[in-house]
């Protein structure tokens, strides 16, 4: 009698999670499950946008160091965390400069290690190879137009 009563209460409980906890629309989501845009294709065109940004540079030049739990200064720039560990707050290398000061490139911590300014240590990426002019210049472009997600 006690064992079907637990019985009872598991398949009880077990009914409410699967009720209370709907799976999601779907909506956002690409055919894969995964956000729409996030690793966008990395062989079109880089553009001013976030989500270039993050496909074509953050994804494969930063994310063999800046992810997971040891990344440095616990900066993350993997897709999910990057923008959040980025615009509008303080580098841990001169607090003073935001890593990315939206609307302000010339003070934005971001482009001075991509440019390699001698007063915030070593260039980015590290040992390079170092990104091109063009595309710090996009880069720019996308924190002076705001910094849009």
């Amino acid at each position: 009698m006690r064992e079907s009563k637990l019985l009872w209460g598991v398949l009880a409980t077990a009914a409410a999670l699967v009720v209370g906890c709907g799976g999601g629309s779907g909506e956002g989501l690409d055919a894969n499950g995964r956000p729409v845009g996030e690793g966008d294709d990395p062989s079109g065109p880089m553009t001013a946008s976030f989500r270039s940004i993050q496909s074509h540079v953050f994804t494969p030049a930063c994310t063999g160091c800046h992810a997971g739990a040891a990344a440095p200064r616990g900066l993350r720039l993997d897709a999910g965390n990057s923008y959040a560990m980025l615009v509008n707050v303080n580098s841990g290398g001169v607090p003073s400069l935001k890593r990315v000061a939206p609307g302000d490139a010339a003070n934005s911590y971001l482009i001075h290690k991509l440019e390699g300014h001698q007063a915030v240590g070593a260039r980015m990426p590290l040992g390079g190879p170092y990104l091109d002019a063009q595309t710090i210049n996009l880069i720019r472009q996308w924190i002076n137009n705001g910094a849009q997600p």
